[in-house]
Parts: structure tokens; sequence; C-alpha cells
């Protein structure tokens, strides 16, 4: 009998495109709104400097609200275009990254920002598809450790290491 538990959370892959479109939205919007609440704060804290409640959220709004619309727009599009062309291929990808990228021309104000993010944004997803179809990972969730670099910082350079267990001379 084969186990069908899942460990850990939902992820955005755990089910085939176009299927699970819900859980595949609360996937992305997690972590969406933890980046979306990070910069509102920073905007808040460090640039704006609003004053009273009702402007403090206002800027919050300002600055979150597109970043949850552009992640939500990108889902959305590429299940429903593989649920309206019965096709799983990089052209939903595209779609559903220019969709997502129109959205900075409407946060601009500005038709022309959101022509160009959308080639952008369709463009970088159409890229991001052909890597995964190849099975490949843009991010590496696992990689080697190397002499230097950013993990250089992890390794002990004490002239004495403390010795593990019961270590005598």
């Amino acid at each position: 009998m084969e186990n069908s538990v899942k460990k850990g959370p939902y992820r955005y892959f755990d089910t085939p495109e176009g299927e699970d479109t819900f859980k595949k939205l609360w996937a992305v919007l997690k972590p969406t709104l933890v980046v979306a609440g990070g910069l509102g704060s920073i905007d808040v804290l460090m640039v704006t400097h609003p004053k009273g409640v009702p402007n403090t959220l206002g800027r919050y709004a300002f600055i979150g609200l597109p970043i949850v619309g552009i992640a939500s727009t990108f889902v959305l599009t590429t299940n429903t275009l593989v649920n309206i062309r019965k096709k799983e291929d990089k052209l939903n990808w595209f779609l559903g990254g220019a969709a997502a990228g129109s959205w900075f021309g409407a946060w601009a104000r500005k038709p022309i920002v959101g022509f160009n993010m959308a080639l952008l944004c369709g463009f970088a997803a159409f890229l991001h598809k052909c890597v995964l179809d190849q099975g490949n990972q843009l991010i590496p969730t696992q990689y080697k450790r190397s002499a230097g670099g950013a993990t250089a910082c992890l390794r002990d350079f004490s002239l004495f290491a403390d010795r593990p267990g019961k270590w005598t001379t």
C-alpha cells in the first residue's frame, strides 16, 4: 500500500497546472503577503513617514495591494489558461506573466510602463517555465558549500576548534 500522506505544506508544483487553483493561490500568497508587509513597513518607517492611522494604512495598501495583485493575477491567469486551452505549455506562463506585469502600469499610472513590464514579466515567466521543463531550478534549494562565498561565515576559522565529545590530547 502506497503512503499517500504528504508531509509539509502544500507547494505550487504538488499538483499539475490547472488543478487545485485555490491551493496554488494560497501557496503563492503566503510569502507574497510577508513581502508586501515588509516592503510596506520599509516605506512607512523609512521613506514616507505618514502621520496618522488612515495615512499609514493607505501607504500599506498602496505598496501591498499591487504586490498581492501581481501574484494573484499570475496564478489565476496561468491556471485558467490551462483549463481553457487544455494544454500545459510555455504560452500560458508568458500570458500569465504579461497579465501580472500589466499591474505595474496601473500602479505607476503610465500605460507604457505597463506594456514594457508586461513584456518583461511575460518573457521572464516564459524562461522560468523553460528551465522548469528541463528539470532544473532557477534558485536551487540545496547547494554545495565552497571554500569562500556566502557560506564562508559558517566555517570555523579559530586556531583551536572545539572538539566533539570526550576528545582528549
